[in-house]
């Protein structure tokens, strides 16, 4: 039986490997090529629509926003204040009964602690919106340190900031502390120096100071309660000063009677003033011992 075989003979059935290359005729006539334009023109109608979907979507969001802030459930109904100070606190609370704080979306908090740390007593306040209604307050108040005349008594803390004003002294344990200078010149920094020099003490004789002038820069004449004599000492050794003085406070007594003033200021020597001199010795106006 006979099998026909389609292949030519002069061709082989497979090519080589890698395949060869195939050549191609580029045809005699020339072929127009087209390119697509990929721009695109909207129509006025697309426009339209465009514009008509923009301003529903801010219409829309401008309605959720007034709804939002005139919701009456979103009224600040209840504050909780918080504050280590009790009338640090009743003050807060005080002052913004006064006033309606309206949504508590809207309520600006950076301009309501702005207006609260210009309260007496408050040094700095941390606002919390607790949704839907409570808006929550946290008073830090500012601890009192000494008491300052300026026209009237002014309990201040260490950096100088009036706490509270009273028309007489308060008999009660802050010292007062009294300037030379009448408080012309560098108030917050002698405030700072006298909180600084306190702080070095021991808290039973820190509460036993009553009076403290400044002198100058570095000088303070502290007076103790239940003690007339003043004692004049540098702010850098006030401690060390005090102690000595209380330990050898009997033997002044006995040797010199009543002192005026003691001055402590130098390192080496002991100025005594007695607050009447004997007879003997009344040219003599002050007394040295070493």
């Amino acid at each position: 039986m006979a099998v026909e075989n389609r292949y030519p003979l002069t061709r082989p059935l497979f090519s080589d490997f890698p395949a060869e290359k195939q050549s191609f005729h580029r045809p005699d006539k020339n072929i127009v090529t087209r390119t697509r334009s990929t721009r695109k023109v909207l129509s006025i109608k697309h426009l339209l629509l465009i514009f008509g979907l923009i301003a529903t979507f801010f219409a829309g969001l401008t309605g959720a926003y007034y709804y939002v802030i005139s919701c009456d459930r979103l009224e600040i109904k209840r504050v909780e204040v918080i504050s280590t100070s009790p009338q640090v606190k009743q003050q807060i609370e005080h002052y913004l009964a006064q006033y309606d704080l309206g949504n508590i979306i809207a309520c600006d908090l950076n301009y309501l602690r702005s207006r609260l740390i210009r309260l007496p007593g408050v040094k700095e306040v941390r606002l919390e919106k607790i949704l839907p209604s409570v808006l929550k307050v946290e008073a830090i108040p500012r601890i009192p340190r000494l008491y300052i005349h300026r026209g009237n008594y002014q309990l201040v803390d260490e950096e100088g900031e009036v706490i509270a004003s009273y028309a007489e002294l308060p008999a009660d344990s802050w010292p007062l502390l009294e300037d030379s200078g009448n408080w012309h010149q560098n108030y917050k920094e002698k405030i700072a120096l006298t909180c600084q020099a306190l702080d070095r003490l021991q808290p039973a004789l820190r509460a036993r100071i009553r009076t403290i002038k400044l002198m100058d820069r570095s000088s303070l004449e502290v007076q103790l309660a239940g003690d007339p004599v003043k004692i004049m000492a540098s702010d850098s050794n006030l401690a060390e000063s005090l102690d000595y003085y209380l330990s050898s406070l009997s033997a002044w007594a006995e040797q010199f009677g009543p002192v005026e003033y003691i001055d402590l200021r130098l390192n080496d020597r002991i100025y005594i003033k007695p607050l009447t001199l004997q007879a003997e010795k009344a040219s003599a106006r002050e007394k040295e011992a070493s």
